[in-house]
């Protein structure tokens, strides 16, 4: 039977939200640019006209994600409360992640990064950060908003992998332990959602509160 070579007026969108798929059904190795063109029912050099090899798409793959993250972030913005809104930011981020397990990993794997990051990949990472980045500044305004951002981002990215790698687990007293710390029983969707609302929870407590000495010191100045 013959392959259908029709003309794609979105091949690039169509050749990402495919290697999209593959990757969250199969894995990055199933991900090949003539099992694309087979699947788009395109020639098997169209893709090329779009993507240079691999790589480039994966590139293409990751900035989709992080365009996706960004949606989930822009939909719970409440300016008058940026605590409930990082709150909420933290948890949708760990969501994210969690649910999309194969393109969290893709979008924070070495091996994108050790690509040249086009500038498509560069705009939607900071675009899906920058919000985050504002409400932080606005529950504790510092010279360094970075050391935030870091210390927020190392909170939900561990979590997010310790909860991906399946490696909590419950500890006799019923709450939730690293695997090396604990042989117990896997955790219960609840106990898990417990351990990220809580860490997120004492994680805001302590910016708000760092917020307030530092108010008490400019004051005292």
């Amino acid at each position: 039977m013959s392959t259908k070579t029709y003309h794609h007026g979105n091949l690039r969108e169509e050749l990402i939200s495919e290697a999209m798929k593959t990757l969250n059904t199969h894995g990055i190795e199933a991900i090949t640019m003539r099992q694309l063109s087979k699947s788009l029912g395109v020639s098997k050099t169209a893709p090329y006209r779009h993507f240079q090899n691999k790589s480039a798409l994966l590139t293409a793959v990751a900035a989709e994600g992080f365009r996706k993250m960004r949606i989930l972030f822009d939909k719970f913005s409440y300016a008058d409360d940026p605590e409930s809104t990082l709150s909420v930011i933290m948890e949708r981020y760990i969501a994210f992640a969690v649910t999309n397990p194969k393109l969290y990993k893709l979008m924070f794997s070495r091996e994108i990064y050790q690509l040249h990051v086009s500038d498509e990949l560069e705009k939607a990472a900071t675009e899906a950060y920058s919000g985050v980045a504002a409400t932080l500044n606005a529950i504790h305004s510092q010279d360094d908003a970075s050391v935030n951002i870091n210390t927020a981002w190392a909170l939900v990215h561990g979590l997010s992998l310790l909860i991906n790698e399946n490696i909590l687990t419950v500890n006799d007293h019923g709450k939730t332990a690293h695997a090396l710390l604990s042989y117990e029983t896997n955790p219960t969707t609840e106990q898990i959602s417990n351990q990220v609302s809580s860490s997120i929870a004492l994680f805001i407590k302590g910016l708000s509160t760092a917020s307030q000495k530092n108010n008490v010191q400019k004051a005292g100045q």
